[in-house]
């Protein structure tokens, strides 16, 4: 379990910069964000390889810039637009291949769309199978704004899929879906592979965590009790923090409280 820090933070920060700035604060697991294609170069990925190994930095996630454009490729039966998407999709796949990172992360189709949600699931099928063939673990992210943000549209879509799926549970999207921890635990029990971390309080609805009132012993009281051992990160809005160095304080605060060697360690200590 690694506990670290999305470039996300610190947008719009260009990627390189923020996660430059973020290893300088001593972080040494980040998600990189990319936020524009001009990212997806060889000589802009080389570029972020050469800092993350000259930093001895491991790369948790990637989180593509094209997040807004999932609906447009991939709920839609127009064939051209499909395979376009497909094609930029191997590229990020490629991507998280040249830096090593584990797992991409998929937003998918707005929840106000017509497009059959059966459809869209063989189509996020597709590309979790294009995925392994880079090494990576393709992740349906609970966004509030789209059909996965909701437990019943979790449960169906593994349903759809016999269970070959894997979930980031993103806290602030389930607080903004008005969804308990619970509720979305039991919806993604089992599958969950990433978690996107942040706290609340009656100002923000986004804060580094240990800042405010999220009950972060109960969200890892059932993580252990379902196995959990994957990687997290902190990922907030620009808004939500004042200072770089507050990320890696609210990094050191979980860590010391709920990464350990194992899970069997974890339900010992938060399981009554």
């Amino acid at each position: 379990m690694r506990c670290g820090v999305s470039t996300s933070c610190l947008f719009p920060c260009e990627t390189k910069l923020s996660l430059s700035e973020l290893l300088a604060c001593g972080v040494s697991n980040v998600e990189i964000f990319f936020n524009a294609f001009g990212e997806m170069t060889p000589e802009y990925v080389s570029g972020l390889r050469a800092q993350i190994e000259s930093a001895g930095a491991h790369v948790t996630a990637l989180h593509p810039s094209t997040s807004f454009m999932e609906t447009y490729f991939f709920a839609s039966d127009y064939r051209t637009r499909r395979e376009e998407g497909m094609r930029l999709y191997r590229r990020w796949f490629e991507i998280c291949r040249e830096l090593s990172i584990p797992r991409a992360v998929f937003h998918g189709d707005h929840r106000t769309t017509p497009y059959p949600f059966e459809k869209y699931c063989r189509n996020y099928l597709e590309l979790r199978k294009m995925a392994r063939e880079y090494g990576v673990d393709f992740c349906q992210e609970n966004v509030v704004r789209c059909k996965c943000g909701f437990p019943d549209a979790i449960t169906r879509m593994r349903d759809l899929l016999n269970d070959d799926v894997s979930f980031v549970l993103d806290v602030k999207q389930m607080r903004r879906a008005d969804v308990t921890t619970r509720e979305m635990c039991k919806a993604m029990g089992g599958r969950i592979a990433y978690l996107h971390l942040s706290d609340w309080n009656d100002v923000c609805d986004c804060t580094p965590p240990g800042t405010g009132k999220f009950d972060f012993d109960e969200l890892f009281s059932l993580l252990a009790q379902d196995g959990f051992s994957g990687d997290m990160v902190i990922e907030l809005y620009r808004d939500g923090f004042e200072a770089a160095r507050q990320l890696e304080t609210a990094r050191r605060w979980l860590e010391s409280r709920y990464c350990r060697n194992s899970t069997d360690t974890m339900k010992k200590e938060l399981v009554p």
